[in-house]
C-alpha cells in the first residue's frame, strides 16, 4: 500500500516540481528545516536564531510537520509553517536559500531548486562512513534508478549540487568525497550548533535537575550512542547490563547517568527511569540536546562525532565501543583509525566505564593533552561564531 501511495504522490507531483522550477525566486526569503521537517534544532536552527536576531533584512522561515517544533518556533517570536500547506508551497517555491540538515525532506522537497540548497550537515566531521562513500549500508544506484531520479528528483539523489559547510580540512575532504562535489562547493565555516558552547543562554527542563545534581555534589554523566542500521538496529544490547544492576553502579559512584538515544531511535524510548538512570526525551530539551549539552560534566559515547563537539566544553570523554567489530562489518565503515581521534579511555563493558567515571572524577586532566589535540584538528574555528560565518559565506552566493 506504501509503494502505491509514493507512485501516486510521485506522479502528482512530477506536475508540480517541474513548473516550480521555473517560479522566481524572492531575494531575501531563506527556508529551512531538519530532521525530516520532525525537530527543531541542529545546525539550521542556530543559523536559523542568529539571521532572526542579527539580519532583519532576511526572511527566515522554519519548515516542519512537527507540533511541537511548530510552537517552539512561534513561542520565540520566529515565523515557521507547515511544510506541505499552501504556505509551505509558496515559500518553498520562491525561497532564494534553503538549508537543510540531513536531506531534502527537511524542508518541502516537492518545489524546491535544488541548487539553492545549502547543507549545514547534522554532526561535526563523520567518523562513519556517509552517503555515496558509504558501501554497507547505499547500494550503487542503477542506471535505470538513475533515471528515475532524474525524472523525479524529489525521490532521491545521485548528486548534491548545493553547497555544504565544514568545520575542519578533515570534513572538507570527507564531503567532498562523499557528496561527489568540488573544493568550492565546501564553504569552511564551522557548524553553527558549537556556538551553544559559548553561550548562556541555555535553558530547558534538564538544565535544572543537573544544577540540582551540581549542589549535591554528584557527577552527571551522558551517553549518548550513534544509530544502529539507521534506526533499524537493536539498541538494547547497548546497555549490557541490566538496568536496575546498573542503576545500582551509578548510585554506588554517586552519579547519575543520562541517556540520550540518536533520532532514529526514538521510537525504542521504553526504557523507566530509575533513580540513577535518566531516559532524556525531546520534552525536557526542547528538542535539541545542544541547549544543555555543555552542563554534563562526562560524556560517553561510541561512534558518533558529537565527541568531537563535546570537546569545547574540555570535559572528560569516555568511549564505549562494545561492538565495533560487527558494526565495521555490518553498518558502517571508519574514515579513520579509530584510536588516533577518539581522545579517551575504551570501555569493553559498563564496569570499566564506571572505573573510568571515577578516575576522571578524582583527575579531571586525564587525557587532557590528548582531548586537545583531537580538538584541534577538528574544530577549526573555537570562538562561537560560526553562525556569522555562515551567514558571510553564503549571504552573496548566487
Amino acid at each position: 500500500m506504501k509503494k502505491v501511495w509514493t507512485l501516486i504522490v510521485s506522479l502528482l507531483m512530477f506536475f508540480v516540481y517541474w513548473p516550480a522550477q521555473l517560479i522566481p525566486k524572492k531575494k531575501g526569503l531563506w527556508i529551512f528545516g531538519a530532521w525530516y521537517g520532525e525537530k527543531y534544532g541542529d545546525n539550521t536552527k542556530y543559523l536559523f536564531e542568529y539571521i532572526n536576531k542579527n539580519e532583519p533584512h532576511i526572511r527566515a522561515i522554519w519548515l516542519t510537520k512537527n507540533q511541537q517544533a511548530l510552537t517552539l518556533v512561534q513561542n520565540k517570536g520566529f515565523e515557521a509553517n507547515w511544510m506541505y500547506s499552501l504556505k509551505g508551497f509558496y515559500y518553498s517555491a520562491r525561497a532564494e536559500k534553503l538549508f537543510i540538515t540531513v536531506g531534502v525532506k527537511d524542508i518541502n522537497r516537492f518545489v524546491i531548486n535544488r541548487k539553492n540548497l545549502i547543507l549545514m550537515w547534522h554532526g561535526n566531521t563523520p567518523i562513519k562512513k556517509i552517503v555515496f562513500d558509504d558501501k554497507i549500508t547505499r547500494k550503487n544506484q542503477s542506471v535505470i534508478e538513475k533515471l528515475i531520479f532524474s525524472i523525479f528528483p524529489f525521490l532521491g539523489m545521485t548528486q548534491f549540487n548545493g553547497v555544504t559547510i565544514s568545520g575542519s580540512d578533515d570534513a572538507s575532504k570527507i564531503f567532498k568525497s562523499a557528496l561527489k562535489t568540488s573544493d568550492d562547493r565546501i564553504l569552511l565555516t564551522g557548524f553553527p550548533r558549537n556556538d551553544s558552547f559559548f553561550s548562556s543562554n541555555q535553558n530547558s527542563f534538564l538544565c535544572e535537575e543537573l544544577d540540582k545534581l551540581k549542589k549535591l555534589n554528584m557527577t552527571s554523566v551522558i551517553y549518548m550512542p550513534t544509530h544502529r542500521k539507521e534506526g533499524k538496529g537493536n539498541i538494547d544490547e547497548l546497555l549490557q547490563n541490566d538496568i536496575i544492576e546498573l542503576n545500582s553502579l551509578f548510585k554506588s559512584i554517586q552519579s547519575t547517568l543520562f541517556i540520550k538515544l540518536h533520532y532514529f531511535h526514538l521510537e525504542q524510548l521504553n526504557f523507566k527511569n530509575l533513580s540513577n538512570i535518566y531516559f532524556i526525551r525531546d520534552e525536557d530539551i526542547d528538542q535539541d540536546i545542544y541547549t544543555v549539552l555543555s552542563n554534563f560534566d562526562i560524556l560517553i559515547t561510541d561512534f558518533s562525532s558529537v565527541h568531537f563537539d563535546f570537546l569545547h566544553t574540555r570535559g572528560p570523554i569516555i568511549f564505549a565501543p562494545f561492538d565495533k567489530k560487527n558494526y565495521l562489518q555490518d553498518d558502517r565503515e571508519f574514515y579513520f583509525d579509530y584510536s588516533e581521534v577518539t581522545p579517551g579511555p575504551h570501555a569493553n563493558n559498563w564496569n570499566e566505564i564506571i572505573e573510568y567515571i571515577q578516575t576522571f572524577t578524582e583527575n579531571p586532566n586525564y587525557y587532557e593533552t590528548e582531548r586537545k589535540q583531537v580538538h584541534n584538528r577538528f574544530n577549526y574555528f573555537r570562538d562561537g561564531n560560526n553562525s556569522h560565518r555562515v551567514f558571510n559565506a553564503v549571504k552573496n552566493l548566487n
